[in-house]
């Protein structure tokens, strides 16, 4: 520390020992959790063909924390326009309420030639969130840690947020002789999440709904008089077909409406300002989906194949829209984009050995999609996501990584120096690269790497992914094996770009013993420099790693006791255990990464803690 502080730079770090020892971690940093939920279904029976049945679900959660970092055992900092915190206390507390009700009658009619099921009902979905955050500094000593309204630098923030849907539906399904098939729907649904004057749909009750239709068909070609299934050797041949309508509402509850937060000026004075411009206009963002498939049986049922394609478009798709700069605001949320999406899915099942004892079934099935945007507001454009920068651009899928490609590391100064390429700063201040520093490559030939020179670097989304699975089975002593496999997907590892930087004082990886370090050093990790001046560990394919991976997911081992009696029709031990493997090339914790629910999350791995193994066992009682 004192021989960079003799450089000018601030190295103070926490001791996270100290923290645990001063901060007196059980007494002064607290988490308390709890949860209920209740569920209850009660159905009436009018007759052996109609029913009526509710699924009413409540979940209440509380969380409350308490955290302090003391003053002893970590250094000041400075709050950038605010002051200098010794120790901070704060409070955090949220509570969550979810009610979700499921009304339906169902009535069925059958005779030898016709099948009918009709079903109607309506679900009700509300949920509720509110949460506080308060904050102080200084409390003077580490033996006050609670937070007051005398601390410096206090500040108060919070949600409060409800959403609602509500939703009709009606289904169909009929068959005649089980040869033909049909099933039709048609859901209506509302959501608070939209706003009030909504073009398209229908207006009810004072609220714009959706209309979701849906039709599925199929012939059980097999099952007629001119096919020849003992020819062929097929038990069964199915088509299908079908098409259907779906709505996402996932967006911001405030998308729809104008909102103000709260502010603090100089840190004094609280105020309100804009922070959010609503869209009264904004509806559902609505997928069409085709679909047509075989499904096929042979060989008395041994080997079964199913193949699905699939097409999709996508159309008001939610997307963020820009401002003018005189609004003080950056995006809003509107309607005005489109995608597409093209894919396969096949499945296969093969019953190795199917005799009185044993039986041994394998299985597999893979998916493989394209997809591709297809309109955007206002053209293409990126997003910063933990240091990647994720472009949504038209004719590209989503979700795609756009930076800088690498060829290596500059060993010599001459290599470096005939290469002649340079930084030049916002001042016009020009750099060249030289021995130790990354070898960026020059697309648009200028001679200086700049944001032109970025292009796609990777994509997160697989060629193909699926699951395998095996059954075995010795009398009433059962095995069951399931992988699943992801190959050609993308994944920006950021925890290896900021342990592998070689630019600021965190502690990093072995792999930087690698660093390149003299004259005519051949390596692949450039030279340790604080502060990265000529952007080395920039957003590159250095961070862009194969995410290709086989994991054995679950292995169940169970038993089924020879027990039957009148109250006791079934008792079977079972133990499962999870995540016993995964093979893969990726560098990080775990390759099944998503740092969020949006599709610009996919493949960016921030570091969390990877999926453990875990064994569960159990005793399955059926009454």
């Amino acid at each position: 520390d004192d021989f960079a502080k003799g450089f000018g730079l601030n190295t103070s770090w926490a001791n996270p020992v100290a923290i645990n020892q001063y901060g007196d971690a059980k007494n002064k940093n607290r988490l308390e959790y709890s949860m209920f939920n209740i569920s209850i279904a009660p159905r009436y029976d009018f007759n052996s063909n109609l029913y009526a049945t509710t699924l009413f679900y409540y979940a209440l959660s509380n969380n409350n924390q308490r955290a302090f970092v003391p003053m002893t055992g970590t250094p000041d900092f400075y709050i950038d326009g605010v002051g200098t915190s010794q120790n901070r206390a704060s409070a955090f507390n949220a509570k969550q309420e979810s009610l979700f009700s499921d009304t339906k009658v169902d009535w069925t009619y059958r005779n030898k030639a016709h099948y009918l099921n009709l079903i109607g009902g309506f679900r009700y979905t509300n949920d509720h969130y509110v949460s506080a955050l308060q904050e102080g500094h200084n409390t003077g000593n580490d033996k006050t840690p609670n937070v007051s309204g005398s601390l410096n630098f206090s500040d108060v923030s919070g949600v409060d947020e409800t959403w609602r849907s509500f939703a009709y539906y009606a289904n169909a399904d009929y068959n005649y002789k089980y040869k033909y098939f049909v099933q039709g729907g048609l859901s209506m649904e509302t959501s608070s999440r939209f706003g009030r004057d909504v073009e398209a749909g229908l207006k009810l009750a004072g609220v714009h709904w959706g209309l979701f239709p849906s039709i599925q068909t199929a012939w059980l070609l097999s099952s007629e008089d001119f096919f020849n299934r003992e020819a062929l050797g097929i038990n069964s041949l199915k088509l299908s077909a079908g098409y259907d309508v779906s709505g996402n509402d996932d967006v911001a509850i405030t998308a729809s409406r104008t909102s103000l937060s709260a502010t603090r000026f100089m840190n004094g004075s609280v105020g309100l300002v804009l922070n959010n411009i609503g869209n009264t206009g904004i509806q559902w963002e609505t997928t069409h989906r085709l679909r047509v498939g075989l499904d096929l049986t042979e060989y008395n049922n041994i080997l079964a194949f199913s193949l699905n394609f699939f097409k999709s478009y996508t159309n008001n798709l939610l997307t963020l829209k820009s401002l003018p700069e005189i609004t003080g605001e950056g995006y809003y949320w509107s309607n005005d984009g489109s995608l597409e999406n093209i894919g396969l899915d096949f499945g296969v099942r093969f019953k190795l050995l199917n005799r009185k004892n044993w039986k041994w079934e394998l299985g597999a099935n893979a998916t493989a999609y394209k997809n591709k945007i297809t309109a955007l507001p206002d053209g293409d454009y990126t997003t910063t996501i933990y240091g990647a920068n994720v472009l949504t651009s038209v004719g590209r899928a989503a979700g795609v990584f756009y930076g800088y490609e690498t060829d290596g590391v500059y060993a010599t100064q001459q290599e470096a120096e005939e290469a002649g390429l340079t930084l030049v700063s916002t001042t016009g201040e020009v750099t060249p690269f030289a021995a130790g520093d990354m070898k960026f490559v020059d697309h648009v030939q200028d001679g200086i790497i700049n944001e032109k020179d970025m292009v796609v670097i990777g994509n997160p989304n697989p060629d193909v992914y699926g699951n395998l699975y095996s059954n075995l089975s010795y009398k009433r002593l059962s095995l069951n094996m399931n992988f699943n496999y992801s190959f050609g997907n993308d994944i920006y590892n950021y925890q290896r770009s900021q342990l592998e930087s070689g630019s600021q004082f965190f502690n990093q990886t072995t792999a930087l013993n690698r660093r390149w370090i003299a004259e005519g050093h051949h390596t692949d990790i450039p030279k340790a420099t604080f502060g990265d001046p000529m952007g080395n560990s920039r957003f590159s394919d250095r961070w862009i790693e194969d995410g290709s991976y086989l994991r054995l997911r679950s292995v169940t081992l169970s038993y089924e006791l020879p027990v039957n009696s009148v109250w006791l029709q079934g008792l079977t031990v079972w133990a499962t255990a999870n995540n016993l493997f995964t093979l893969t090339n990726y560098l990080g914790s775990d390759p099944e990464v998503w740092a969020g629910n949006s599709v610009l999350y996919q493949g960016i791995d921030r570091g969390l803690t990877a999926q453990g193994r875990s064994v569960l066992m159990g005793i399955k009682i059926n009454l």
